[in-house]
């Protein structure tokens, strides 16, 4: 096995295509790990922060076998890019990877800390070929996310375990909203709706829905671009002429990822978002509708998804950084703790 590292743009642009290729052959990976969620958040969040890039292409007999999508942070942690928006972290390949001869050349190659993987799902590479050399901590329920099966069928009959009160209540949010207009938009026929995303995004911090870093301009950007490359599609409603509801869905073949909703105060209206959105989808196919991290209660009541655990995965370079690292999550726990109870 051989590593081969990229550490400037440049070099990242030029791996479009090999990179879409191994992406396009492994059906597990998501648009988290697609070149243009990779090269865009580096472009758009992460270069100008004092980050350094640090890719990993893997080799194995002088063939591609896999890339990890790593950068540095300004503290010297290695992690995965935009690790913080992405649901779903993971290395991309195919084939078994050698973790410890992965770990040692990173580290020799750059002076890190520690390795600081999150939101990896439980058949990651890094899980099936665990560490036998190196000190590690694993959180194994660091997040959750949650996903739903459909048969193709008219929604919601075509899911077996909806009772009578669920399908109720979908027809129930179909009928309150029925004077309003449902369209999924791809970029091959509809224009980004940019003024728009902006009303939303001011109409929910104004509500005290979000708070003001809530979806950033360059993360926005990021967005754009996505959609532009054909990796999202944005399901929204509309009202008259007004667009009251948007929902960025992340998709490869037919698996679809709900990743960012926006919406005024109309009540249920996200939901109504969601319903249409699930109907349209699996009306002609069987699909993967996979509602995004976070353990969001009314998801889980309402739409009866599969809850998954994400997993974290740690390597520290000292006894010192991993001293430090626990101690900052004490400490985070004990001030959410008081947090929560002055709520």
């Amino acid at each position: 096995m051989r590593i081969e590292f990229i550490e400037n743009i440049d070099d990242f642009k030029r791996l479009k295509t090999v990179w879409n290729t191994l992406f396009n052959q492994i059906d597990e990976v998501t648009i988290f790990q697609s070149f243009e969620f990779n090269y865009y958040s580096w472009l758009h969040l992460l270069h100008l922060n004092k980050n350094y890039l640090a890719l990993c292409l893997i080799y194995k007999e002088e063939k591609l076998i896999g890339i990890c999508p790593f950068y540095i942070d300004n503290r010297r942690r290695l992690r995965f890019i935009n690790d913080k928006h992405s649901d779903i972290c993971d290395i991309i390949s195919y084939a078994s990877i050698d973790i410890d001869f992965l770990i040692k050349e990173i580290s020799c190659k750059f002076k890190i800390n520690s390795f600081h993987l999150i939101n990896l799902i439980s058949h990651s590479k890094f899980f099936r070929n665990k560490s036998k050399k190196y000190s590690y901590v694993i959180d194994r329920c660091s997040a959750v996310y949650s996903d739903l099966d459909l048969n193709k069928g008219i929604f919601p009959d075509n899911f077996s375990d909806y009772k009578s009160k669920h399908k109720t209540e979908f027809r129930r949010i179909l009928k309150k909203h029925e004077s309003k207009l449902h369209i999924l938009l791809n970029s091959k026929s509809d224009v980004f709706p940019l003024q728009d995303i902006y009303s939303l995004r001011k109409k929910m911090i104004d509500n005290g829905v979000r708070s003001n870093n809530f979806l950033s301009s360059d993360q926005v950007k990021l967005i754009e671009k996505l959609y532009i490359y054909g990796r999202l599609k944005i399901s929204i409603v509309k009202n008259d002429h007004s667009i009251i509801a948007i929902s960025f869905i992340l998709y490869k073949k037919s698996n679809y990822l709900i990743w960012i909703d926006l919406y005024d105060d109309t009540k249920m209206i996200n939901l109504y978002n969601y319903v249409s959105l699930i109907s349209l989808l699996s009306r002609k196919n069987k699909i993967n509708i996979n509602f995004g991290r976070g353990d969001y209660s009314y998801k889980i009541s309402n739409f009866l998804p599969e809850k998954k655990n994400l997993s974290s995965f740690y390597i520290f370079m000292s006894k010192k950084y991993k001293f430090i690292f626990i101690a900052e999550k004490l400490i985070l726990s004990f001030f959410a703790k008081i947090y929560n109870f002055l709520r």
